[in-house]
């Protein structure tokens, strides 16, 4: 019986190496190691896990009620304290890394923890049916003893199994912006893991009774309960996942509605402006088409019947020429909301950052380039004012740094491509999902989202976005079909 015993305990330093994997793999989906240069950081989850099972074991070795409700107790609390000191991110992530984990760990536990009666009744079998002949060649108490650890050994093949389970399905229902926070929807989160950990708690208290002075296990007086814990157990596991994904699809929901609302007064905003813009547009190319051959004619007349005589009215003349020249944007795109967004912007540009560089020279739209104005639009408005922040952070740093805009286009094979280069402080976080720049500003819900807008009109088109970094140099290179 010692060997079984020892054995039994050999048995639990597989499960303790296995949920100590299953903390890494659920933190390190949450949170960032503080010393995340350090080579395997992330492990130090697991390792101080089994660490906190050994000590704990130790501390806590009476099998009484007190001793599993204070091993639970101690366990939460050490395991919280090495979380705020290892991980970064806000405390209510932590809060819930820790509460989460031991709930889904605990609820996995008792739900496992009841097939020990498949082997309690292998074993009374073995000693009622084959006891006496067995105890007469002395093979009862090994017998008993091999019984008992593959009992435990299949509790633990259980409960690992429940447990990588549900943190397996947690983490594939999380969809996050950026690791390390979490509001104040936590709360919602681990209602259900609250109670598990309640739960947990109040069986075991429950589990050991003492009658007369002998300790019972519950279990033993109602055996029914081999069948009801574990049913608790399992309903509040999938009460967990289940809410967590609930909860993550709304956040996912709400960030597209976010969305489709800004795109939705982006389009409204263009298509009520392109008309007037065209039309204004062709009005001066018009003007300026008109004015340029009655300037032709007035100043051949002036020419012949004062030829040199009055020089005054002469230059008059000439200035009046170059000021309808400059009638006509600066930008000429081949397209007249395109035209009419670069110009804009560039102005806007030149009033924010001093001295900085503007070249449109290089960006041209053909008729072969079948994007809808409002599309475009939409393309070069996030794009040039994601730009023209970039630059403005630069400066604000660095106040000498060289700032610079430059657009441009190019086509290969049947894709046409659309570059929007700009200069930057260098620094830019990536998110892990999406691929795109992390928003600096604040309200994340509502910033953040432009360069999302413009991957979805390049997708639109059979094409798609990505963003460049070298050094101090920042591309948004968006390609679609042409």
């Amino acid at each position: 019986m010692l060997m079984a015993e020892y054995i039994m305990r050999m048995l639990s330093i597989p499960l303790y190496l296995f949920e100590g994997y299953c903390i890494q793999f659920f933190f390190g989906r949450f949170a960032e190691p503080k010393l995340r240069r350090v080579r395997n950081a992330h492990w130090a989850a697991g390792i101080a896990w089994i660490v906190i099972k050994i000590v704990g074991g130790q501390l806590f070795r009476k099998k009484d009620s007190a001793a599993l409700v204070l091993g639970l107790l101690f366990t939460t609390a050490v395991l919280f304290v090495f979380c705020v000191v290892w991980y970064e991110g806000n405390i209510l992530l932590k809060i819930f890394l820790v509460i989460q984990f031991i709930s889904l760990r605990e609820l996995a536990f008792w739900a496992g923890y009841s097939f020990l009666y498949i082997g309690g009744s292998l074993i009374d079998i073995l000693v009622y049916e084959a006891g006496d002949r067995m105890a007469v060649a002395g093979y009862l108490p090994a017998a008993a003893g091999v019984l008992a650890c593959l009992s435990v050994a299949l509790v633990e093949t259980i409960e690992g199994i429940l447990l990588f389970a549900s943190i397996r399905k947690v983490v594939g229902s999380y969809h996050c912006r950026e690791k390390g926070k979490m509001g104040k929807e936590v709360v919602f989160y681990l209602l259900p893991a609250v109670a598990g950990v309640l739960v947990s708690v109040f069986v075991s208290l429950l589990t050991i009774t003492v009658t007369d002075g002998v300790p019972v296990l519950l279990y033993e007086r109602y055996p029914v309960l081999y069948f009801i814990i574990p049913m608790i157990a399992l309903v509040l596991l999938g009460a967990i996942m289940f809410s967590f994904r609930t909860y993550q699809d709304m956040a996912v929901l709400q960030e597209e509605r976010v969305e489709k609302i800004v795109l939705e007064n982006q389009i409204t905003q263009m298509q009520s402006s392109m008309v007037e813009m065209e039309h204004l547009y062709d009005g001066i190319r018009s003007v300026k088409h008109d004015m340029k051959n009655h300037m032709a004619v007035l100043q051949n007349l002036i020419r012949k019947k004062y030829s040199g005589e009055d020089e005054e009215i002469r230059q008059y003349f000439e200035g009046m020429y170059q000021s309808v020249e400059q009638l006509d944007s600066r930008v000429h795109t081949g397209n007249a909301v395109s035209d009419a967004v670069v110009g804009s912007k560039f102005r806007y540009a030149a009033k924010k950052v001093k001295g900085i560089k503007l070249d449109a020279r290089g960006f041209m739209l053909s008729d072969a380039v079948t994007i809808k104005a409002y599309d475009m639009g939409i393309i070069l408005n996030n794009g040039l004012d994601n730009a023209i922040e970039a630059c403005m952070r630069m400066r604000e740093k660095q106040p000498d740094a060289e700032a610079y805009i430059t657009i441009r286009s190019f086509r290969a094979k049947n894709m046409y491509f659309i570059e929007i280069e700009n200069s930057f402080d260098g620094a830019v976080l990536f998110h892990k999902d999406s691929g795109l720049p992390i928003s600096t500003k604040e309200d994340k819900e509502v910033h953040g989202i432009g360069l999302k807008n413009i991957r979805k009109c390049a997708v639109k088109y059979g094409g798609d976005m990505d963003c460049i970094v070298k050094g101090n140099r920042f591309t948004l290179s968006v390609m679609v079909k042409s």
